[in-house]
């Protein structure tokens, strides 16, 4: 018995000191020193559980803390009374095991100890995983989102061990086991869910998680998200460490981005290329006759055909493959509107030896992570914009630049001051393009007026026609972008309706062809001074960066991936207008977002503070829009897959 007190009392005399060392307190946290009794609403009796020995993480009062270590192991001397009685209750662990359950508080889904501090330590010496506890909840007087939905989920679950540090997460692990947060799960489904987490807990910590800042729960929902739970538990531990080390990049990013923090997220706001000579500089330094080009493949959602995006981005990959022939080489997948569809795409790109697979829609992120961690010799990009991925680049323009320019065109030659703007539901981007197009009016009018209307994904985009009575008197009217060069008159761009006819004043227009050549030219680029060529002959791309670093390429006006094509009988004083703007833009002495903005709410936004990744997430309204943002609309989504749902009740 003395030996082993020994033995703890010195784990945690090292624990004490690693902390101090670190400018941690080094003793347990004791709860009443770090709340008052403004912090509870009230006290509820649980029950009596077995409850996770890694959420224990104090005293209720201030009695013991200083007996302890911040890791529970004992420090008071070996000669010393409590050595004496913290040896006898380890005999009896030992040899019978305690009879009577601790008595604990839990705050906030952690456990502070009011009897049986010692019989705590001997079990985490031990290195037991639970502890049988009489358990009573401190109602907090506030609390987060996610500790609400905690509370939700003990109720129909009583598991404490689950242990979520985002909102909604609760919500998507019960979908995932065939439940929900309103009813009760049966016994069966608890005992197998609580089980489940054990075994992958034991499996995220052999492979080094406890080094992450996510949570086994957290790291768990990730691990679902991309294999399922179905058969977790007879799944041979080798295989669970295989498919941890295959997201751990995942797991990394995700943990960077808890709590509302800023993730390391890298906004490429221009390109940085060598001169066109690159390729044959290249191609000059490869065995005559032994280069094999890259092989970058194209996933669209839906057909060339029926989507004006996809014609777009498909007519893009056509010029880039023409511009760069003899380098790249191109492959096209049209239709793929599933997960099983995408999947089949790029293994099919992968074993005709592509090395980079773009999918050109949001709406395919998850899909394309889901096949990313399994290829990670090859590159994924997304068309996307702030859906930060480890494994996945996304890639998308600077359309609120365009925007502001057309916003201070309008003013410009609007009679009344009214201005329409016409948007799809929400994704990132989106709002700044209103904000900066509001802005861009009020830099010309002071008074001008933004009317503010939204439309759904895949309804009708010329919208004038099902809502000609509404727009018949407004004199001007933003509708959607341009993906495609400008052909017969449409409801693109900035436009006037004349008797029910658009006549257009000016589009936005993508080029994605010189996107497409940029991206590819930045990423032969950086394969210099490298292996240029595998053992193929094929040229090599570098592989994906070892941090936890999520790019998003977001290239604007003056990279020319964006351009602004004004109408043929536009005045001179407005075609001049136009270009003043774009060259103050394109030179950076001219930023939409910069000075004082005035919101809807009434608050104020210092514009010089502004970041990129605030204007890409925003969430608010500039004072001179009229309407709001969609009630159910999320400034930010997850980039993860979405946990496959279970709809079996059974274990």
């Amino acid at each position: 018995m003395d030996e082993n007190y020994r033995k703890a009392m010195k784990q945690g005399e090292r624990d004490c000191r690693r902390a101090q060392a670190q400018g941690r307190h080094p003793y347990l946290t004791a709860l009443d020193s770090i709340t008052g009794e403004e912090s509870f609403a009230g006290e509820k009796p649980l029950g009596t559980f077995e409850i996770p020995l890694s959420q224990v993480v104090g005293t209720r009062t201030e009695g013991r803390q200083v007996a302890f270590s911040r890791t529970f192991l004992p420090i008071l001397p070996q000669n010393s009374e409590f050595a004496m009685k913290w040896s006898h209750l380890y005999d009896i662990q030992v040899t019978e095991g305690f009879r009577d359950p601790i008595k604990v508080y839990e705050f906030l889904h952690r456990f502070y100890v009011l009897e049986g501090n010692k019989r705590t330590s001997v079990m985490k010496y031990l290195g037991a995983k639970t502890i049988e506890a009489e358990v009573t909840r401190l109602v907090p007087s506030e609390a987060d989102g996610t500790y609400n939905e905690f509370l939700a989920f003990f109720k129909v679950c009583p598991l404490f061990e689950i242990d979520f540090t985002r909102e909604g997460s609760y919500a998507k692990l019960a979908a995932c086991f065939g439940e929900d947060l309103e009813h009760p799960w049966p016994d069966e489904r608890v005992h197998y869910l609580r089980s489940t987490y054990y075994f992958f807990e034991e499996m995220f910590l052999r492979a080094g998680g406890w080094h992450l800042d996510v949570t086994a729960s957290d790291a768990l929902l990730i691990y679902l998200s991309f294999f399922g739970q179905d058969n977790l538990l007879e799944t041979p531990s080798q295989i669970v460490l295989e498919r941890i080390q295959r997201i751990w990049k995942e797991l990394v990013f995700q943990g960077s981005t808890l709590d509302g923090e800023e993730g390391p997220v890298v906004l490429v706001d221009g390109p940085k290329v060598a001169p066109r000579s690159l390729i044959s500089h290249v191609l000059g330094r490869l065995p005559q006759g032994s280069q094999k080009p890259v092989i970058a493949a194209f996933i669209h959602e839906e057909t060339a055909a029926e989507s004006a995006w996809v014609r777009a981005h498909e007519e893009g990959r056509k010029e880039m493959a023409e511009r760069l022939s003899g380098v790249v080489e191109t492959l096209a997948y049209e239709g793929c509107s599933d997960d099983t569809a995408v999947a089949g795409a790029i293994q099919d790109a992968v074993a005709q030896g592509a090395s980079i697979v773009f999918t050109t829609s949001p709406t395919l992120m998850q899909a394309t992570v889901k096949e990313a961690v399994m290829h990670p010799e090859v590159r994924f990009l997304n068309c996307s914009i702030t859906l930060p991925h480890q494994s996945v680049r996304s890639y998308y323009g600077r359309m609120y630049e365009a925007k502001f320019v057309l916003g201070a065109l309008a003013a410009s030659l609007s009679e009344d001051h009214r201005l329409l703007y016409h948007a799809h539901v929400p994704i990132f981007g989106t709002v700044s393009e209103i904000d900066a197009f509001a802005l861009g009016a009020a830099l010309v009018d002071p008074a001008a007026e933004v009317l503010l209307s939204w439309s759904k994904r895949g309804e009708q985009t010329e919208f004038f026609q099902a809502d000609l009575e509404k727009w018949q008197g407004a004199p001007l009217i933003s509708g959607n972008d341009v993906t495609a060069p400008v052909g017969e008159p449409s409801a693109f761009g900035l436009f006037t309706l004349e008797e029910g006819h658009v006549h257009n004043l000016a589009v936005p227009v993508w080029h994605w062809g010189r996107y497409y050549e940029l991206i590819m030219r930045s990423m032969l680029q950086g394969a210099l001074p490298p292996a240029l060529q595998d053992g193929d002959g094929r040229l090599e791309l570098p592989k994906p960066a070892g941090d936890a670093q999520a790019v998003s390429y977001w290239y604007g006006l003056s990279s020319g991936v964006i351009d602004i094509v004004l109408a043929p009988g536009l005045p001179e004083s407005s075609k001049r207008l136009v270009g003043l703007l774009e060259h103050d833009i394109k030179a950076r002495t001219l930023e939409p977002f910069a000075g004082e903005i005035a919101l809807q709410d009434g608050r104020t936004i210092d514009g010089t503070k502004l970041a990129p990744s605030d204007i890409v997430s925003c969430d608010w309204l500039c004072q001179n829009v009229r309407g709001g943002l969609p009630g159910d609309w999320k400034p930010a989504e997850s980039s993860l897959p979405e946990v496959p749902q279970n709809t079996q009740k059974g274990a």
